[in-house]
């Protein structure tokens, strides 16, 4: 084999195992797909409204999932310590980012974001470490804060939080 046979036949290899941009594209939403798939058969064992009348994940994702948004759970996204909530998690939803902290009672969320800045959000005289723009949503023992997305977006994940947890059935 010559060296300019080797040379071509290197190049085919190469270019074989390259995807086109459509193909990554598919392999990303494909992966996309999944994750919301997976956020949206946690809300779906999640339908029944928690005895505690409490927000916890499930539940979260939850109603999220019911008012039509597409949640994606986000790995290791360590929460800043002056939140020190028991349960932090953290969802894409769309462009945005929904940080979540929750709480054993409203008592104790109330407490932690009584400390804040209300503009950063983050303790008075320290840097927010959310980009803008960053909104803080309460809700009982749930305390989110939404970072990024349109105004249409920011209303959207406002409203379903803050109609609360569905009622138990009877």
């Amino acid at each position: 084999m010559t060296s300019n046979m080797r040379v071509a036949l290197a190049a085919v290899i190469v270019l074989a195992a390259c995807d086109s941009p459509e193909q990554q594209k598919a392999k990303a939403q494909a992966k996309a797909r999944t994750a919301v798939s997976a956020e949206s058969a946690k809300a779906s064992a999640a339908r029944t409204a928690p005895a505690t009348g409490r927000w916890d994940d499930a539940h979260l994702v939850d109603r999220l999932v019911r008012a039509g948004l597409a949640t994606q759970a986000v790995k290791d996204a360590a929460p800043p310590p002056y939140w020190a909530a028991p349960v932090a998690v953290a969802y894409t939803v769309g462009q945005a980012t929904l940080y979540a902290y929750i709480y054993p009672d409203s008592t104790s969320r109330k407490r932690a974001t009584a400390a804040l800045d209300t503009v950063s959000l983050a303790p008075k005289g320290t840097a927010s470490p959310y980009a803008v723009p960053r909104v803080l949503i309460e809700q009982n023992n749930l305390a989110a804060v939404l970072v990024g997305g349109s105004d249409r977006q920011q209303e959207r994940v406002q409203l379903a939080i803050t109609a609360g947890l569905p009622v138990a059935a009877p």
